[in-house]
This record gives structure tokens, C-alpha cells and sequence, in this order.
């Protein structure tokens, strides 16, 4: 399995591991940023990460009304989801620049490749 950190900027949001791949890749994150704390240095990005999982949380348990609210909402976090700040670090220190992930509930995610 492939182990890569994920960075937006220079904050490393935590470790991935890589456990399917088609289009997008997908996996489980293993935090180092702390989105969950309410007095985080990036507030901004945690409240991101945070709707990422409400959303898809949303989505996947077919809540249409509360999805459509949660998409009308991420207009405030287009800095971040149109960011071409993302990207990942692998093993051999080399670079991959990504889109903006999708955060999923159980630590999962998915990405894909600039």
C-alpha cells in the first residue's frame, strides 16, 4: 500500500494511505492537522474539512435536502477547493499536485491528480 502525506500549503494535514485507485484515488488519512479543535491555527481549513465530511455524510446517507444546503454553502471555502495548493508527498520526496480532496467520514478520502 502506498504512504503518502498530504499537505495544502506547507500545513501537512496528515499521512494517507492509499488503498483504491480508478479515476480518483481513495484511502484513509491518518490526521495530523488538527480540523477538529476549534482554536486551530487555520480555522478556515478546518471548518472545510468539516463540512467535506457533513457533506458526503449528506450524500451517502441520502439526505438531499441537507447535501443541497451543505453544495450552497461551499461557496465561503472556494479559496480552498479551487486552491491549486494541494498536493501530496511520496516516499521518495517527490511532489504530486492534486485537486482539492474530498474528506469522508471513518478518516477516509478520496483525490485525484492535477
Amino acid at each position: 500500500m502506498k504512504k503518502l502525506e498530504l499537505y495544502w500549503q506547507d500545513i501537512n494535514i496528515g499521512t494517507l494511505t492509499e488503498t483504491n485507485w480508478d479515476i480518483r484515488s481513495s484511502g484513509n488519512i491518518q490526521f495530523k492537522f488538527k480540523y477538529q479543535e476549534k482554536t486551530t491555527e487555520n480555522s478556515h481549513l478546518a471548518e472545510f474539512i468539516n463540512h467535506s465530511i457533513k457533506t458526503n455524510d449528506y450524500l451517502e446517507n441520502d439526505d438531499q435536502n441537507k447535501y443541497n444546503m451543505m453544495c450552497e454553502e461551499e461557496i465561503k471555502f472556494l479559496d480552498l477547493i479551487d486552491s491549486s495548493e494541494w498536493k501530496l508527498i511520496n516516499s521518495k520526496s517527490e511532489e504530486i499536485k492534486i485537486l482539492c480532496p474530498i474528506f469522508h467520514n471513518n478518516n477516509e478520502i478520496t483525490w485525484q491528480r492535477e
